[in-house]
């Protein structure tokens, strides 16, 4: 039994040691002993001469809160075409559970300077990576927790000055249904990804897991749902890959810096090599659809990178010229905005994998019996994405008699923002937000 001195006195040293466990009897940090990494092997169910499954527990040993390490050593090492059944952590070493107060929240996140709020699970090092290979990796199986979260604080998000009282709010995920209520009425479905995914960079060197990057990172991407296949450049020796910042679902733009934040039970996903073809940015494929992205502090930056990204994405999976992909991108474009909170911000394009799919239909200029809709115009698209955004608030708000902090919220969690297809002058960004939420 630990006594109320005792507590009082390991409480105290954790608000400054905000990284480190401590054993049940006593103040002294939890170190990490080597894993034996043969008992983490599950039995095959067949002959067991080609590929490992290996289950992955997220413990203090295994993860690292906010930062991606690349001195330390691999918690896993697997060969190409290895399944790794992955758990990960909720935020700030799995401190952001219900219960959890948005103080406590912030007091967590400035604790320590260049740490991000993630807990990633990880280092994985993958026999016969290096730099100029690529990482394959296929989302076998999902599994979120059975609650959620979702935090704005002051002087983050897309909208700082306008909401600058900090809120958490956290949720039941029904996963038999796949769907959590919002509030009252407002039943959001499920979409469970991984908001970060990444590897090393390519200098050495501890880095923040807040901005993403040509090494993957916190991408927000919300089309990597189970069955897709991500596509990673390698840097380092080995790869190294990490994951968390767990998501059960997200809006395009995840405006209040937060999605439906949970943390995996399972993420189970099989990692393969391709060896020496380079690529500048990871890719992505969906079942029906190829996915290409660029990321840089300034969005405008990131759509200029994201429409060469796409033309190479084209000539590549098409074998057409520079002039006859560029024309295909615009024929099929269909380019949402994955976040613009993390400092780096980000877009993508979805190309389909059929060349005779139907084009896409026009974004919608106005509501219809689906959808709320708003637009927002600018020669900066970001202030186009906070035009957009900013209406859809008030228009919910005002038409849904909910407060605009709670649809601020509903926005990070659901709205679609996309750009309309851009050649010059101003950019445009519509938003929708689906009524059927609404039962």
């Amino acid at each position: 039994m630990i006594s109320k001195l005792r507590i009082i006195q390991c409480m105290c040293l954790s608000t400054l040691i905000m990284n480190v466990s401590f054993a049940e009897d006593s103040c002294f940090p939890y170190i990490p002993q080597p894993l034996d990494i043969s008992s983490m092997i599950a039995p095959a169910k067949s002959d067991p001469i080609i590929h490992h499954t290996y289950i992955l527990p997220a413990t203090p040993a295994t993860s690292q809160w906010g930062v991606f390490d690349s001195s330390q050593k691999p918690v896993l090492t697997i060969k190409p075409g290895d399944t790794v059944a992955i758990e990960t952590m909720a935020a700030s070493d799995n401190q952001v559970v219900p219960g959890t107060t948005v103080d406590q929240i912030i007091q967590m996140q400035n604790a320590v300077k260049n740490r991000g709020p993630h807990t990633l699970t990880g280092p994985i090092f993958v026999e016969g990576a290096e730099p100029g290979d690529v990482l394959k990796i296929h989302f076998n199986k999902i599994l979120p927790r059975s609650y959620a979260s979702n935090d704005s604080v002051p002087g983050k998000g897309l909208f700082p000055k306008e909401f600058p009282d900090p809120q958490v709010k956290y949720f039941y995920l029904d996963l038999k249904k796949m769907q959590m209520q919002f509030a009252p009425g407002i039943i959001v479905p499920l979409s469970p990804f991984p908001g970060t995914i990444g590897v090393a960079r390519a200098t050495p060197g501890s880095y923040s897991s807040g901005p993403p990057g040509n090494f993957g990172g916190n991408m927000d991407l919300r089309e990597m749902t189970e069955g897709t296949t991500l596509y990673l450049p390698v840097f380092m020796k080995g790869g190294l890959l990490w994951t968390g910042d767990s998501h059960a679902g997200q809006g395009n733009g995840e405006i209040d810096l937060t999605a439906i934040e949970t943390a995996f039970a399972e993420f189970n996903v099989t990692i393969d090599l391709i060896k020496q073809q380079p690529l500048a940015w990871p890719r992505v494929e969906t079942p029906t659809a190829w996915i290409a992205m660029g990321y840089d502090t300034d969005l405008n930056k990131a759509l200029d990178i994201l429409k060469d990204e796409t033309v190479k994405l084209i000539m590549d999976k098409r074998k057409v010229s520079k002039d006859q992909a560029t024309k295909i991108m615009y024929e099929t474009w269909n380019c949402p905005i994955a976040e613009v909170v993390n400092g780096v911000q980000g877009v993508y394009c979805m190309l389909p994998k059929n060349s005779n799919a139907p084009k896409p239909k026009p974004l919608l200029l106005a509501d219809d019996a689906k959808f709320f809709v708003t637009v927002g115009k600018d020669v900066d698209v970001e202030k186009a994405m906070k035009i957009a955004s900013m209406a859809m608030i008030n228009k919910v708000s005002e038409t849904k008699k909910l407060s605009r902090m709670d649809v601020y919220i509903l926005a990070s969690l659901t709205m679609d923002c996309r750009i309309a297809p851009y050649h010059s002058g101003e950019k445009e960004v519509h938003c929708t937000m689906d009524k059927g939420m609404w039962v």
